[in-house]
């Protein structure tokens, strides 16, 4: 079976906090910050499956309400807990910036603090490296004469990712700060 998507590791998330229903899940990406996440049933119900399919949730009896209501189960903990916990690589911060903003909302509670910390750090550094190779090609080329939109909106880009890092930092020490 291939290897979880990003959706299936919120959803497992969510279930790790509380059991709940399909309904329940999708009410969850409609009304919060995980709302760029379909939540649609087509999106939603066959993810859910496949954790079933996997062994990661069960069902339990139907609520009132006649829904199904799932929980995580040790394997779905175990496989969630990985995910969590597992090491930042440089496509990582290129390509599932989303995702790692994901694991580090699911950290606490459900990993040790220096996790969360380790965590930060090794965003600090990949990310850090990834916008100065950014920002050096951007310095390279913004001497093009007319300047046009696009290299704009590169510069929006790296300044957006820029302030990310800078948070990234402040983060990490107020955790460690906590820590003590």
């Amino acid at each position: 079976m291939k290897s979880a998507s990003t959706l299936e590791f919120a959803l497992a998330g969510l279930l790790r906090q509380k059991p709940q229903s399909g309904y329940d899940l999708r009410k969850t990406f409609t009304d919060t910050a995980m709302r760029h996440y379909s939540d649609s049933p087509g999106s939603i119900y066959p993810a859910i499956r496949r954790l079933h399919a996997r062994g990661w949730i069960e069902a339990e009896p139907k609520d009132r309400r006649g829904r199904e209501v799932f929980h995580l189960v040790p394997a779905g903990v175990s496989a969630f807990m990985e995910w969590l916990a597992r090491d930042l690589t440089h496509e990582d911060v290129v390509f599932r910036v989303q995702e790692l903003m994901l694991r580090f909302a699911f950290m606490d509670g459900n990993v040790p603090r220096s996790t969360a910390i380790r965590f930060l750090e090794q965003f600090e550094r990949e990310f850090s490296a990834y916008v100065g190779e950014l920002r050096a090609r951007f310095e390279r080329d913004s001497y093009l004469k007319p300047v046009h939109t696009g290299l704009l909106a590169f510069q929006s880009g790296i300044e957006a990712m820029e302030a990310q890092l800078a948070w990234a930092r402040r983060a990490r020490v107020r955790l460690a700060e906590e820590a003590r």
